[in-house]
């Protein structure tokens, strides 16, 4: 993205749907120019398909109706680059119709929002198309293609075929490239397209002003109680342009320009003001900070290291005044409001891998997993889909797992077994493994088999996994001088087999002598089996050999893995000296949780108590939109998100004393505690229960707690929250102080939940931020709220400041 300043420049020379804000002091105007103006927009042709594209095309939208088959459903749609929104309508004689029927909401239109598209893919790359084939003489292969959404959408994907391979070429490039863009963008452009959407919403006559009615509806639909004479006011100081009658209606309206000026008026941040006063200094009327109290700043505060240099390009890259040799208060405002830096968790830890932390045993290690991968919905009858591992891997997945079963015509199914849930075929799954594995991280992938299938059909399973992953994957034997397993570095865009293996002196296929069990008494569906073994699927297990849990005194191989059922965790834990058992088991080999069988609603065990006792694959349900998996984002968001994070010393060194049971037990001089102060300062755009956009203004308040360690997350004074403010979503403003005494940092979390009050119901919860305790930033802080299905709700956010005191 470039920011360009220019006092002539006019939106017709940007693309559509570029936000101008003119600045409250020099009067210029600022020129978001997208990369779509650099890529799209640089040729004729290319604004050619824009305008085809816009006017709308004619498509086929393709989908499974399970018995009925597939079905064809011709639709109309076209591109809103105004609204950044795909429209489509049952209509499609008449465009004007269409665009006439969106005005007034008609029930035959519908839309899709760019940034909720993840993926675009061509061709037949779905479990829809599959089923396809060639079954229909009229479809067209070459101008098919397909929208893949995020998973926090919860969109299905959106199958279509075009008329011909030049107008799927057209949307494919075109959405392709704006879906980058807008991934692109940084926070400050994502908060002005934010406020270009709150202007047209508000619009309601689209006259392309606003009156003073509907700012008024505005503020209410923003979760805002402002007294109408304040109102009225800042609306007249933002109304700059009284004196043209004849084009604004006597003056008594805003324009696009003025409505962001009044936008930036209403939400003076007063707690950054203060910290703006007292590091500035006083010229005459005004305070000015310069780069080098901006240097004192960050240095004192926010524990930083830079140079007065830096602080240099830091005022010119966010003041908004004419003048940027020192901050103003609104630049400083939107320095702490946007700049990457300022987020609770740094840019490097989300952009950037520890190499020197990649060098260690796999099995010292917490890997992000994945349980029953293949479903979207429920155990008992919920839809198996391919693209359910291709959405657990480009969330950072690194263990899933693959149910298979004997299928028709000698081909392997992937299903949960004595169920009513969906059938894909192995195939499918490992072609997309093929494409998806190492998308998101480049470090190792394992596939968890649970093996139902007969020799026959095993070995179809070994045929695909051979020839289909080729050299991704990993066929190599153990060497004997090896006593440790490898490193993720050294198995960098390998995928791994986890599965039964014959023993070394088998020549051919054998029973399973020594079984992997999962064992979840309460698990019916995966009861322990004699089962043959395909020699040639045993042939590609390496280090990762599922065998049963031959129990704490007996040690096994370094590549010997098991899994254990959520009951068996449970009551291991919960004696202190199977549980350090554990810990000692888990520096050497790699364990595998999962829920229990009794979790039909794919609901998920407690992540946090495996992860202490240093288990490696603790496998959820990633469809599940719930607290668990909300942790698991917090845990796995830092290096990267390459879906490995290395486990603390003590979780990988035996000879250190430790207990994942209270009291842990840990030598505090190597060790210390942690005296954590969270100052709940304020809150920005806290959203309606839901989302919604109408309804009552919202009364707001925090809870935090510490997620951890049981000698953290039993002790009561880790669960504290704010005062309740009263009609504000807004600008909440509680500037509460909390302090923390973390027992066992290393494992701590640091949980912030938002509600709202309610007087006559339950407490709705409105938006969540969790972090890893050590990788938290100190200083004033902007932490971006999230739902529990991981969706964005920016700008809701809340703004704090962290300090942290070791002590020994």
């Amino acid at each position: 993205m470039q920011v360009n300043f220019d006092d002539s420049v006019t939106q017709t020379n940007c693309l559509e749907g570029v936000l101008f804000k003119k600045d409250v002091e020099s009067g210029r105007k600022i020129s978001i120019t997208s990369l779509s103006e650099d890529g799209l927009a640089r040729s004729r042709s290319v604004k050619k398909r824009l305008d085809l594209l816009k006017m709308g095309t004619q498509m086929s939208k393709v989908r499974d109706k399970g018995v009925r088959g597939v079905q064809f459903y011709k639709r109309m749609y076209w591109l809103d680059m105004e609204n950044l929104m795909i429209h489509f309508s049952t209509q499609t004689f008449n465009f004007r119709f269409i665009l006439a029927s969106v005005c007034s909401g008609s029930d035959s239109c519908g839309k899709y929002a760019l940034c909720d598209i993840a993926e675009v893919r061509e061709g037949y790359q779905t479990h829809t198309f599959t089923k396809i084939g060639d079954k229909f003489k009229n479809n067209n292969k070459e101008a098919a293609f397909s929208l893949i959404f995020t998973s926090q959408s919860k969109i299905p994907e959106l199958n279509l075929v075009a008329e011909d391979k030049k107008t799927r070429d057209a949307w494919v490039n075109a959405i392709r490239h704006l879906v980058v863009t807008l991934k692109s963008l940084s926070h400050q452009k994502e908060y002005e397209l934010y406020l270009k959407k709150q202007f047209r919403v508000a619009d309601g006559n689209k006259s392309g002003y606003l009156d003073l009615q509907e700012v008024k509806s505005l503020c209410k639909g923003l979760n805002i109680e402002v007294d109408r004479e304040d109102l009225k006011t800042l609306f007249d100081k933002a109304n700059t342009e009284k004196t043209d009658p004849a084009s604004k209606e006597k003056g008594e309206v805003l324009d696009e320009d003025e409505f962001v000026t009044f936008y930036y008026n209403l939400m003076r941040r007063p707690e950054i003001d203060e910290i703006f006063k007292r590091y500035s200094n006083q010229v005459e009327d005004t305070y000015k900070m310069t780069p080098e109290a901006l240097l004192v700043f960050l240095k004192d505060e926010q524990k930083e290291v830079v140079t007065v240099e830096q602080c240099k390009d830091i005022v010119k890259d966010f003041e908004t005044s004419e003048e940027k040799s020192s901050f103003t208060k609104e630049g400083f405002t939107h320095f702490l409001m946007f700049d990457d830096w300022q987020e609770l968790l740094s840019p490097i830890s989300k952009s950037s891998v520890k190499a020197e932390e990649m060098i260690h045993p796999l099995s010292h290690y917490w890997i992000a997993s994945s349980h029953n991968t293949y479903l979207t919905g429920n155990q008992l009858i919920g839809e198996s889909s391919v693209d359910a591992y291709i959405t657990a891997l480009k969330q950072g997945c690194r263990c899933v797992e693959l149910d298979c079963h004997d299928g028709d015509d000698g081909e392997p199914i992937i299903y949960h077994g004595h169920t009513f849930t969906s059938k894909i075929l192995f195939k499918d799954v490992v072609e997309a493994l093929k494409t998806y594995a190492f998308e998101r991280s480049d470090f190792p992938l394992i596939l968890s088999i649970e093996n139902h299938c007969s020799i026959e059909q095993q070995d179809r399973m070994a045929k695909h996994l051979v020839t289909i992953l080729g050299d991704l994957l990993y066929t190599k034997g153990i060497k004997g001088d090896e006593k440790e397993l490898p490193s993720p570095m050294y198995l960098q865009r390998k995928i791994l087999v986890k599965s039964k293996r014959l023993s070394a002196c088998a020549t051919g296929n054998d029973n399973d002598n020594q079984s992997e069990s999962d064992d979840d008494e309460h698990d019916n569906s995966k009861k322990k089996k004699t089962k043959e073994i395909s020699k040639k699927l045993s042939d590609i297990v390496n280090y990762i050999h599922a065998v049963h849990f031959p129990g704490f005194n007996n040690d096994g191989a370094f590549f010997h893995m098991s899994s254990f059922g959520e009951s068996k965790t449970i009551k291991i834990l919960s004696d202190p000296e199977t549980a350090r058992d554990f810990v000692k088991y888990n520096t050497r080999q790699i364990s595998r949780i999962y829920p229990g069988a009794t979790r039909q609603d794919s609901s998920n065990m407690s992540i946090v108590e495996p992860w202490v006792a240093g288990c490696q694959i603790v496998s959820l349900n990633y469809q599940t939109d719930d607290l668990q998996n909300h942790l698991n984002r917090a845990m796995f968001t830092a290096n990267r998100g390459c879906g490995y994070i290395l486990k603390p010393e003590f979780l990988r060194d035996p000879s250190l004393a430790y207990s994942p049971t209270s009291p842990s037990g840990l030598d505090r001089t190597k060790f210390p505690t942690l005296n954590l102060s969270v100052e709940i300062l304020s809150g920005q755009h806290i959203p309606r229960p839901q989302g919604v956009e109408k309804g009552e203004v919202v009364d707001p308040y925090v809870q935090i707690q510490i997620h951890g360690h049981p000698d953290d997350s039993n002790d009561t004074e880790n669960h504290k929250g704010t005062k309740i403010i009263d009609n504000n979503g807004f600008n909440p403003t509680w500037k509460e102080d909390f302090t923390f005494n973390i027992k066992v940092p290393e494992l701590a979390f640091l949980d912030l939940k938002v509600k709202d009050h309610s007087h006559t119901g339950k407490d709705q919860h409105l938006g969540s931020y969790a972090i890893r305790v050590m990788d938290m930033q100190e200083g004033y802080r902007r932490a971006y709220l999230v739902d529990y299905s991981g969706k964005q709700l920016k700008p809701a956010s809340l703004f704090v400041k962290i300090s942290k005191r070791w002590m020994k």
